[in-house]
């Protein structure tokens, strides 16, 4: 009798447990049609598929909580980021923004693969979000030289260049230019509370440069700071990181990935104010590497988004990126966009984007491209 009358206390207990705790499954689908042409020294590259993502990440997600008392919560959330429609190697658990964390009237703490202040700035910056009308995109983005997107991507080191310039960029691949921070894999976080709309954030990472595992173990180190500003119509989000390289042998040989020692600094400053029914935007960027010669950039963008009906928006984005180097290699976007709510959760789009990924004398002709996207989102 005593042992019943405990199990069942045990019982009552994990059942009180679990009542305070929660998952949720949420996530987003972007499929629509696209046909891309881009200029190169030779050649225009041309190509019209069927694709993902022509307007938003395609995502699914798991997340849950549980109260921990004191005003203490635990959490976490794994995130999935697919290639909708395709078959990909890059379609696994994790590959998305999954951590744990601890929250409470102090802030929180995050560990595991963790979005930036820098991807925060960047879509405060314009409507389009990480799609490429915003450039913010793995195809275009405004940064120079090193950037962060989780583990790895084709032909970079995993957290080397993981979106940057030096990364694949060839004709017919999905890189147009540039780089991008978007979330750092293996980092810590700490987020403060809001104070009267103000909120800061730090993130860091330590650097790994083991040559014996280059292809799966190594890392950037990674060190960020963020600040924002939400209240009513205003938001501004600044950012300054840190991406610290190093001279690593891709596995089988090749050209080194980055420069012994090398620290890429980026600043993101942006904001966007809403006015009825019209939200005006602008974002200012710098990138600068300790190695002479190998970035040193400044980019700058307005936007414009304006809600013609409750279901209607019209969006436009304009990016100038300058580049401060002897090669002088120039680059803008510009970006058009229409978005229909069919309901709450289904929206179908329109995108136009055009730009010039390298304006110098030297490329003169090549580097032009232009984009036409329709497709349909549907979140859940």
């Amino acid at each position: 009798m005593q042992k019943k009358i405990i199990a069942l206390a045990i019982a009552g207990l994990s059942g009180a447990a679990f009542a305070q705790s929660n998952v949720t499954i949420s996530g987003n689908l972007d499929m629509g049609y696209y046909s891309q042409s881009m200029q190169t020294s030779t050649i225009m590259d041309t190509k019209a598929a069927a694709a993902a993502n022509g307007s938003s990440t395609s995502t699914f997600r798991f997340t849950g909580s549980e109260s921990l008392g004191g005003g203490m919560t635990a959490g976490f959330q794994l995130e999935n980021d697919l290639a909708a429609g395709a078959s990909s190697s890059s379609s696994v658990i994790n590959a998305g923004s999954s951590f744990l964390s601890l929250s409470g009237n102090w802030g929180s703490l995050k560990a595991g693969n963790v979005n930036t202040a820098g991807l925060t700035a960047g879509t405060t910056a314009q409507p389009f979000g990480t799609a490429i009308g915003g450039g913010y995109s793995g195809a275009f983005a405004r940064l120079s030289r090193a950037g962060i997107n989780g583990t790895s991507a084709a032909g970079a080191t995993a957290g080397y260049l993981a979106e940057g310039e030096n990364a694949s960029t060839t004709a017919g691949a999905a890189g147009i230019s540039g780089t991008r921070t978007v979330r750092v894999n293996s980092s810590l976080v700490y987020a403060t509370p809001s104070f009267s709309g103000f909120a800061a954030m730090l993130q860091w990472a330590a650097k790994n440069s083991d040559a014996a595992v280059v292809a799966t173990g190594n890392t950037a180190g990674f060190t960020g700071l963020g600040l924002t500003y939400n209240n009513g119509p205003l938001n501004v989000a600044y950012a300054n990181e840190q991406v610290a390289v190093g001279a690593i042998v891709p596995t089988g040989g090749g050209v080194p990935l980055g420069t012994v020692n090398e620290k890429v600094t980026h600043n993101l400053l942006s904001g966007n104010y809403t006015f009825g029914p019209a939200t005006v935007y602008a974002g200012w960027t710098s990138s600068k590497s300790n190695v002479t010669g190998n970035a040193d950039s400044r980019s700058w963008n307005l936007a414009l988004k304006y809600a013609v009906t409750g279901a209607l928006s019209l969006m436009a984005n304009v990016v100038k990126v300058d580049d401060k180097l002897v090669g002088n290699q120039d680059r803008s976007l510009n970006g058009l966009g229409l978005d229909y709510a069919l309901s709450k959760r289904t929206t179908a789009y329109g995108r136009f984007e055009n730009g010039d990924n390298d304006k110098s004398a030297a490329a003169s002709g090549t580097g032009n491209f232009s984009r036409y996207q329709i497709g349909m989102r549907h979140t859940f």
